[in-house]
């Protein structure tokens, strides 16, 4: 396969957090990490990049003999995938497009926000193997702030829905209605519990660097559980015969 990662980025690309998390800028390169690899999958793995925007994680998985195929809900994001020579489809995280416990892996970079979270991390748990893997990395309030503060326009306005959708989805399990309601912030133990709840198991977790004490990025490396042996399945239900018994005479 032919990759052409040098083109021009996307025409979609005119959400302010797509711009941002295309082509950070040296204060949001600062507050990531560096240490959190979002593209770690084995060669050979089957993996699906979930919200792959202008294909950049998903050019990375390629170029790394990982079977990556990307959806995004922008067609014109989808479009410029193929174009880029990579596995693009339309689709939203709340139905993926994929069979059961069919993908080793699940990679949403900067994309948990603007789903219905609940219901992407259920998909996500539904379409991994048993021990497949899920990486997810997402804006905290620290970004939101931050942006609110040193943005201007449609950018403040974007940092300020994100904090106020934080608010009220967590006391609510909701937000806002519309376009004021499509982002929130999310703190790493509310996402925690998310992830826990739809039944994968949390392997590691990290924040970036702070803003105003609130994490401005967490990242969350969560892992579906194996599935048991009928053997092992067998030891953990049946009585034990190692223990004496008494009979009543």
């Amino acid at each position: 396969m032919t990759l052409h990662m040098n083109k021009p980025l996307s025409p979609f690309m005119h959400h302010p957090s797509a711009i941002t998390f295309a082509q950070p800028n040296a204060w949001v390169a600062e507050h990531m990490r560096a240490d959190f690899h979002l593209t770690d999958f084995p060669p050979g793995a089957r993996v699906l990049d979930i919200g792959c925007g202008c294909g950049k994680n998903l050019g990375t998985l390629v170029q790394k003999g990982i079977h990556a195929t990307g959806i995004d809900p922008d067609p014109t994001a989808v479009e410029y995938c193929r174009h880029l020579g990579l596995a693009a489809d339309e689709g939203r995280a709340e139905a993926l497009p994929a069979d059961d416990e069919s993908l080793d892996g699940c990679l949403l970079d900067q994309v948990i926000q603007f789903t219905d979270v609940p219901a992407a991390v259920r998909e996500v748990h539904r379409v991994l193997k048993p021990s497949g893997t899920a990486l997810i990395a997402t804006a905290g309030a620290g970004y939101a702030l931050y942006t609110a503060i040193e943005r201007s326009g449609l950018g403040r306005l974007f940092g300020l829905r994100m904090l106020a959708n934080a608010l009220v989805f967590r006391l609510f399990a909701r937000r806002l209605p519309g376009w004021l309601g499509d982002t929130l912030a999310l703190s790493a133990n509310h996402l925690a519990s998310l992830v826990r709840t739809s039944g994968l198991e949390i392997e590691t977790m990290a924040e970036g660097r702070r803003f105003g004490a609130m994490s401005t990025f967490v990242y969350v490396k969560a892992r579906k559980a194996a599935r048991l042996e009928n053997n092992a399945v067998a030891m953990l239900v049946a009585p034990s015969i190692d223990q004496p018994t008494t009979c009543a005479e």
